[in-house]
């Protein structure tokens, strides 16, 4: 039989009754049971559970009172999740309060945000009051009324002189009476049991030891699990290691699958270490001081739909708007435009539907914002990132793999509002076959009045035109050649942006593009500050300070005007009639933009700069005493002089020698 016989619950029943417990110590044990029975199962019973234990009351009412409202909770249910629902609604006024409550620790893993739970402990407490005094009454009455009228019986007085009676008595009515001789204990272990000062953390000790056991066997199950839910992919795990002593847990080879591709892997981590707190677990937040990640490879690969593989694992999550842009525009984008659209939906996400419940019918709660974010990273490190990019569209172009050598991340939280500092990221690395080249950056991610971001990137000597499949398409010229090095400062406050560039770009050459004009300028124009501009960069580096400004969503680079002024020069050293009145156009254009912008330059770039300039003027002057020695030379049928003539040996030597020191300086930097 599932449940006890009218017999066993007879019997139970006259035992509690003839125990040595006072009726206030059994009705209260009774009114215990209420707030473990009515409730749905759930942790919310270990707190009923302790008090029964540690009071000294009638553990066994507490366990009769447990199991029959347990089965009046199935028909009380719809009654206590209106309860929930009406105290919980916002009209009530009471939010402030509900927040203070289910944040506490202990009480925050209960879930009492949950309409059921909150309705159904409301009304055990509702329940408790008048069932206290009703158990009590009945159990004086019995002992004083019942028992007296009962022993003053012929056939009570018959069965007691009679041999054996005592075990009879003990197997069908709980034996006799013990109240009538009990002791009442003075002191502290009056009201609580004096062995479970002892007893109660000893069993705790033991469930956590217990616990410290068992969860590291499945604690890789529930990881990837939970990853693989989230992610919308195959997470799969080596092996995993969990200790509840320390809080510490270990993963060994994580892998992330390519759903579209079951054979290949996006993700690959060869190790994983998170040190978590367990003292905020109390409160229902989950805190990892440090998370240290060995190495990762990431395989981003371009599909021949021109979408990324990344796009695969997004069946997890709610990105139709982004599947619908990447359907009409993927083919027609370069890597840049994928991944700015990309990192824009992962600002955007939408949360995940929710699993299947059980319990549909009474489903539902309410969340309270926390006073502390419930999942904090502290420190994240990562000890090198291997990047490949593989373009499987076959229009790309080269694509070197990125090697990052050191990543930090710190201060995360989740939600950002309640984010206790601000988030620090800094990461540095390289392309893995160009050991000359190098990047860094470093960025600040606060919450005040307004939310500000502080950028902080430099980059040597990268290789343009290995990188073409990134900006293929956003760039309206085709880099021939080039490497580019670069420093940059970026604010954005509030929907404002404010920042600063200094770009150095050596041995450039760049091609027009018919379709795609520079600065909305007629196709002719455009083609001649393309001709300005590699005329310059051949002889001199293409050193340019701009400003940075506009919406923060979209920055604009107020490069327009500095990049006029070095195709002018570039133009002025070709010195050919034909092009003065391109010259003159280009002029008046950067008259009309307000000049170029005296955006201050790091020293090592101002130094170049003037160096340039310098050595710009030197040439005019030569280029324009050779023009007229070649006037001269025909009037008089000489030889004439080419009109591109060299630069003086002494002003290129000084040139070379400030890049030299400019990018040691920035190789020192840890650029």
């Amino acid at each position: 039989m599932l449940l006890p016989g009218p017999f066993s619950w007879t019997k139970r029943l006259l035992a509690i009754l003839k125990s040595n417990l006072s009726p206030n110590q059994i009705a209260f044990g009774f009114a215990l049971g209420i707030f473990a029975g009515l409730p749905p199962i759930g942790l919310h019973v270990i707190l009923p559970c302790t008090l029964a234990l540690f009071f000294r009351c009638s553990f066994r009412a507490f366990l009769l009172s447990f199991g029959l409202f347990e089965l009046l909770s199935l028909v009380l249910a719809p009654s206590a999740h209106a309860v929930g629902r009406w105290l919980l609604d916002v009209d009530r006024g009471l939010d402030v309060l509900w927040r203070l409550l289910f944040h506490l620790p202990v009480v925050a893993p209960m879930g009492y945000g949950r309409y059921l739970l909150l309705g159904s402990s409301v009304m055990a407490l509702i329940f408790a009051v008048p069932i206290f005094l009703i158990v009590r009454s009945l159990v004086v009455r019995y002992r004083v009324s019942f028992v007296e009228r009962v022993s003053g019986w012929g056939v009570s007085r018959w069965f007691r002189e009679r041999r054996g009676m005592a075990v009879l008595r003990w197997a069908l009515a709980g034996g006799k009476a013990k109240y009538g001789t009990k002791t009442v204990p003075r002191g502290i272990v009056r009201y609580v049991r004096s062995e479970m000062l002892i007893g109660l953390p000893l069993v705790y000790a033991i469930c956590y030891l217990l616990a410290a056991v068992i969860v590291p066997f499945f604690a890789g199950t529930v990881a990837t699990s939970t990853a693989s839910w989230i992610v919308g992919s195959e997470v799969a795990i080596s092996d995993s290691s969990f200790s509840l002593f320390t809080g510490s847990l270990d993963l060994t080879g994580l892998t992330v699958q390519d759903p579209k591709s079951p054979n290949e892997n996006l993700v690959e981590i060869p190790a994983i270490r998170l040190d978590a707190s367990m003292t905020p677990l109390l409160a229902k937040r989950v805190v990892f001081d440090n998370v240290v990640i060995a190495d990762v490879t990431l395989h981003v690969a371009r599909e021949e739909d021109g979408t990324l593989n990344l796009d695969n694992v997004s069946s997890g999550w709610n990105v139709d708007g982004y599947l619908e842009w990447a359907a009409r525009h993927a083919k027609d984008v370069d890597w840049l435009g994928l991944l700015r659209q990309f990192l824009r939906y992962l600002a955007d996400v939408q949360p995940l539907a929710p699993r299947e419940d059980p319990y549909a019918r009474y489903r539902g709660g309410r969340s309270f914002p926390a006073y502390r974010p419930p999942f904090t990273v502290s420190r994240l490190e990562l000890g090198r990132v291997l990047i490949t990019l593989e373009d499987r569209l076959g229009s790309g172009g080269p694509l070197p793999p990125i090697d990052l050598f050191e990543v930090e991340v710190s201060n995360i939280a989740f939600p950002g509002q309640l984010r206790e500092r601000p988030i620090e990221l800094r990461f540095r690395g390289r392309f893995a076959d160009d050991p000359d080249s190098g990047f860094e950056l470093e960025a600040r991610f606060e919450e005040a009045e307004q939310a500000v971001s502080l950028f902080r990137f430099s980059m040597k000597r990268i290789d343009l035109p290995r990188l073409i499949a990134f900006y293929r398409t956003t760039l309206p010229v085709d880099l021939l050649s080039g490497r580019a090095t670069m420093t940059a400062e970026l604010l954005l406050a509030g929907d404002v942006a404010s920042g600063q560039v200094s770009l150095l770009l050596e041995d450039l050459e760049v091609a027009a593009r018919p379709d795609r004009p520079l600065f909305g300028l007629s196709t002719a124009t455009s083609d001649r500050i393309v001709l300005g501009l590699n005329r310059y960069a051949r002889e001199l580096p293409v050193v340019v300070g701009f400003g940075v400004g506009g919406e923060a969503e979209a920055p604009t680079l107020e490069w327009e005007a500095a990049l006029l002024d070095i195709a002018r020069d570039g133009l002025l050293m070709l010195g050919r009639r034909q092009l003065e009145s391109t010259i003159e156009d280009l002029g008046f254009r950067i008259d009309r933009l307000g000049g170029v912008a005296t955006i201050p330059l790091y020293p090592d770039y101002k130094a170049v700069r003037a160096q340039a300039d310098e050595v710009t003027r030197e040439f005019l002057r030569v280029s324009a005493d050779d023009a007229l020695g070649s006037l001269i030379e025909g009037l008089t049928d000489g030889e004439t002089r080419d009109a591109e003539s060299p630069l003086p040996e002494a002003r290129q030597t000084g040139i070379g020698e400030l890049l030299e020191r400019l990018l040691e300086g920035n190789e020192s930097d840890g650029s």
